[in-house]
């Protein structure tokens, strides 16, 4: 399982110089060895060093990251270097694992506990391939299969593999028969991951160069009946390039109602702005001019008519929403509405006496006027 291969030495062992590191066994190990066998460019590198102590690497300068993890920054590129380790299951979750690294951990044996084989490869300083799992022969037969029976300890696994399939979907990766069937066991764990951590990799997910390749398995490894029973349907392709507008277009296919996205948000603690953009899309998805009154009632309860100026990033994500010509009425047209019935001002009401209730009722006729003569009429609203 040890081959030479033309690898690009200089730049994926680069970050390691100006320390001497030349008794050290040291790899490129995982995604970097994998993006270059496909003739992509390496994002991220991770490095193994193998027969060595945390001493060692703390006389040549390294800082080790916390306390009971063998994973050490280079003292100048601050790249990490981690050690051979194994590791074992002891209790529920992503984290819930006991590691263990001494210099009798071999590389294959480190290489042995990763998640895909495609990710359990390694090249040397002289440009050796280690593949002890058969990650090449998956790469060229574009499968993502598990490496060891282990694989189930982790239920983040599902997630990362879907996530692998979206990041390489121009090379149309499949999930080996084994893997689906363990991945479908796994999915009741799982609700042992944190929150935080599935959105992370959903994210990752979305912004892929293909989101649709990874998240047309949901179903498949029942992961939609676990998180999101109420999203089973995806958008073909998706328009959009955001993370966030990409998760509109795949809430918009399942006409979800507002309160359905409000339970989402809550289950998974969504920020204020995703909240409010999928809210702002949900109810202009079947507005249309028709009705001024519906329509100044919806502006205002997404907060266009509030004293403060509209949330300029929000703007931007409908505007890249708009994109996928879902929305009834374009929102170009609706920014203008919005600009001429921001523009009612209370003070001519306030200087005529009315204050409290009969305030409020005032201003809310004269915008329902303008909305109606603009929607009517457009550009010749009275008084503007």
């Amino acid at each position: 399982f040890r081959w030479h291969r033309v690898f690009d030495l200089p730049r994926l062992f680069a970050p390691l110089a100006g320390t001497n590191l030349e008794t050290i066994e040291m790899y490129v190990v995982g995604g970097a060895v994998r993006d270059s066998l496909l003739g992509l460019a390496p994002k991220d590198i991770d490095y193994v060093a193998v027969g060595t102590t945390p001493d060692t690497l703390r006389d040549l300068g390294f800082q080790q990251v916390g306390q009971d993890f063998p994973v050490f920054l280079h003292p100048k590129s601050h790249v990490e270097v981690a050690l051979a380790r194994t590791e074992r299951k002891t209790q529920q979750g992503h984290t819930g694992f006991v590691v263990h690294a001494d210099p009798s951990v071999t590389l294959e044996t480190d290489l042995l506990r990763r998640d895909f084989t495609i990710n359990a490869m390694a090249i040397s300083r002289t440009g050796e391939l280690i593949d002890p799992f058969g990650g090449q022969q998956d790469l060229n037969d574009r499968l993502l299969r598990g490496v060891s029976t282990a694989f189930v300890e982790d239920p983040l696994r599902i997630l990362r593999g879907i996530r692998f399939l979206a990041q390489l979907g121009r090379f149309d990766f499949q999930l080996a028969d084994e893997t689906v069937h363990l991945m479908q066991t796994m999915a009741p764990s799982l609700t042992e991951l944190s929150v935080e951590r599935i959105i992370v990799e959903l994210d990752k997910t979305l912004a892929s160069e293909r989101p649709e390749h990874g998240l047309s398995q949901l179903v498949r490894l029942k992961v939609t009946d676990m998180l999101a029973p109420e999203l089973p349907k995806l958008p073909e392709k998706f328009v959009c390039k955001s993370a966030d507008a990409r998760l509109a277009e795949w809430v918009l296919c399942n006409e979800p109602t507002t309160e359905c996205v409000s339970r989402y948000a809550a289950t998974f603690r969504l920020t204020n702005r995703r909240l409010q953009f999928l809210s702002a899309v949900i109810r202009l998805k079947d507005l249309t001019l028709t009705n001024p009154q519906a329509c100044l009632d919806a502006m205002s309860q997404l907060g266009w008519l509030r004293g403060n100026a509209p949330n300029p990033a929000l703007d931007t994500l409908l505007f890249e929403f708009d994109q996928t010509q879902q929305l009834p009425v374009p929102l170009v047209r609706w920014m203008f509405i919005r600009d001429q019935v921001r523009a009612v001002s209370a003070t001519p009401f306030v200087n005529a006496g009315l204050s409290g209730k009969a305030l409020g009722e005032a201003i809310y006729a004269e915008r329902l006027r303008v909305l109606s003569t603009e929607i009517s009429a457009p550009g010749t609203a009275p008084g503007l």
